[in-house]
């Protein structure tokens, strides 16, 4: 099983020889962090693996009075990997991860106060983010391949639905507050 961080270092590689620093920079810049945290220590190491393995060569190079840097291009062999791991990402049956999901099916535990703040405030946090990316794709459009831009397009569009399923949550409680309410049940505390 290859990591995300391998694929992401393969993929870049594929482009041009890079150095590490290199790399983290433009992960960050095409927001490739987003999809996957990458500390530059396990880049580096996922860089050593890789070469290891056989899938990507280095030298140390200089430019003018810096220090030396280390230089990374993909082998043979390391465009054979990219194939097999792109392939296997993008055909992948994984289920969607709905981990917000687990803690609403139990909202009903909560204060009605209680379960308000909290999709509220995962209501903000998703219209934050979705205006955030969509800030961010005019940066973008001269760095980012076409594939990369449909792919945030996809992650504001995420933001956003979300963003609606909460508000509908929001209103199905507080539809149930005021029929609680008309039938002098205590709204304060949810009973299952």
């Amino acid at each position: 099983m290859t990591s995300r961080i391998e694929t992401m270092v393969l993929g870049l590689l594929a482009e041009r020889e890079r150095h590490g620093y290199d790399l983290l920079r433009e992960m960050e810049e095409r927001g490739f962090l987003r999809w996957c945290p990458a500390s530059k220590v396990a880049v580096y190491k996922v860089l050593a693996r890789l070469e290891e393995k056989g899938y990507l060569t280095s030298w140390m190079e200089r430019e003018g009075n810096m220090p030396e840097k280390r230089v990374y291009a993909l082998t043979a062999e390391g465009e054979e990997r990219l194939r097999d791991v792109v392939h296997a990402a993008c055909s992948e049956e994984e289920p969607l991860r709905l981990d917000y999901a687990v803690g609403a099916a139990f909202l009903e535990r909560l204060s009605m106060d209680e379960a308000v703040d909290a999709l509220e405030s995962r209501r903000s946090f998703l219209e934050k983010s979705a205006r955030r990316l969509s800030s961010q794709r005019g940066l973008l459009e001269g760095v980012a391949s076409p594939l990369e831009l449909l792919i945030l397009e996809h992650e504001i569009d995420l933001y956003r639905r979300e963003s609606k399923w909460v508000s509908r949550l929001l209103e199905e409680l507080r539809g149930k507050a005021d029929v609680r309410r008309s039938s002098g049940k205590d709204p304060g505390r949810n009973e299952g």
